[in-house]
């Protein structure tokens, strides 16, 4: 039988040099969630059905999860953190100091067609505030989002952050005249327009209320452009521009999100120009009632958002935001230059590691050119030459590989100065 070498569909293998762009990523992610203040945190992957029952939506788990039966239990592969962070804190009622911050990356999973910026297996960091109704955990997490990208070097030509608030697009529904039945339905419509075509989007409207009148309003309303007069917006940007983040920030009426438990703000990010992705590179927003949902005791409120590490590398790849070449693991290559000279070689090395700089030697009885080839080609940016003078003598050659030049230090001042290079 001929076996398949490649991965699943939308499943990725990650040889080192895709490994180290992806670690870039965490730590960048890590790196804010370090900066703004949150904890870090983690659960299964597994997840019974229930916790998403009635709390995300309908396609998300009849269509795009992963499920594994028992005989008492469906279970899921998790498609997203939230409801399993909403669990988590209503099994702890009145064991947790609020607010809290909250950071988690790992993995995910969702039965979704693969597509540029989107696997079936992906890492997701979410960035969570919990116990706090304030704008100004709005204004915080919308801050976090912003701080990802620029981190990255990216710029407002780069990217927006578009905003809206459900209550204030209920609001709007309800001077448009539409019926407060239909609000769901109409928000899962207006959810997916940028996916289909106009003709099919007015047709999807008019599906649900079929006043031609109030279609045409509510077309207008979602794709004309205003002076912003409500008081929650009003608000928040002034907070956003004393934030200095006002100029990635624009109020977008067609962003509401897919989620159910989504209660108020709700934001997404979008690449702009050319190469711009289809889908959102991070997304989010307000859930009052997801926490109460597990337990009617706990009325904690929450604010996040997340975004998947493919999104973002796509991003990064498309806008050139990536470096070029990343730091070696390994800062120094100890040779063998004959059989003679292993225990010298494994002695320096383990020297090395001792003071913790990080050290190998070349695993195998080869000519010192090949020795320096695999440094260079590694990105080694040292190598320590030992020959017999060397061994007997304890001072060492150390070849800078970038440079070509070459010094010779005794053991002591060898690690001093790759402590201070």
């Amino acid at each position: 039988m001929t076996i398949n070498l490649n991965p699943p569909r939308g499943f990725r293998d990650l040889y080192p040099p895709e490994k180290q762009i992806q670690e870039y990523i965490f730590d960048k992610l890590k790196n804010t969630a370090n900066l703004f203040g949150f904890s870090f945190y983690d659960g299964p992957i597994l997840e019974n059905i229930a916790i998403y029952l009635d709390k995300t939506s309908k396609e998300l788990i009849q269509r795009q999860t992963f499920s594994v039966k028992t005989k008492n239990e469906t279970l899921i592969m998790r498609p997203e953190m939230t409801p399993s962070l909403a669990r988590m804190i209503a099994n702890k009622t009145g064991q947790l100091n609020f607010p809290l911050k909250l950071f988690n990356l790992g993995l995910r999973f969702r039965y979704e067609a693969p597509q540029k910026g989107r696997e079936r297996e992906f890492y997701q960091a979410d960035f969570d505030i919990l116990g706090s109704d304030s704008i100004i955990s709005d204004a915080e997490i919308i801050n976090t989002a912003v701080k990802i990208f620029t981190s990255f070097g990216a710029t407002e030509k780069d990217f927006v952050l578009y905003i809206n608030s459900r209550q204030e697009m209920e609001k709007n529904l309800l001077k448009l005249g539409f019926s407060k039945k239909i609000y769901k339905q109409l928000l899962e419509i207006i959810d997916k327009q940028d996916k289909v075509s106009n003709d099919s989007f007015i047709k999807s409207l008019l599906s649900v209320d079929n006043n031609k009148q109030r279609v045409k309003k509510l077309v207008n309303f979602l794709f004309s452009t205003r002076q912003e007069v409500s008081s929650y917006f009003v608000e928040l940007f002034s907070i956003l521009k004393k934030l200095k983040i006002d100029k990635y920030c624009q109020v977008n009426y067609n962003i509401v999100r897919g989620l159910d438990y989504y209660t108020g703000l709700v934001f997404e990010i979008k690449q702009k120009g050319p190469f711009q992705l289809k889908r959102a590179l991070l997304g989010g927003g307000r859930y009052d009632n997801l926490i109460s949902n597990f337990n009617p005791k706990n009325n904690i409120q929450g604010v996040g958002f997340a975004a998947s590490d493919v999104a973002i590398w796509e991003f990064l790849q498309t806008n050139k935001l990536l470096p070029n070449t990343f730091p070696a693991k390994t800062k120094v290559l100890a040779t063998i230059f004959d059989p003679t000279l292993i225990d010298t070689s494994i002695k320096i090395v383990n020297l090395l590691r001792k003071n913790n700089i990080s050290a190998e030697f070349y695993l195998d009885l080869k000519k010192l050119d090949k020795q320096l080839k695999y440094a260079d080609k590694k990105g080694i940016p040292y190598v320590i030459i030992i020959g017999p003078e060397e061994a007997k003598s304890k001072v060492y050659k150390l070849k800078n590989m970038k440079t070509g030049e070459q010094k010779t230090f005794d053991e002591k001042k060898l690690i001093e100065f790759l402590i201070s290079n």
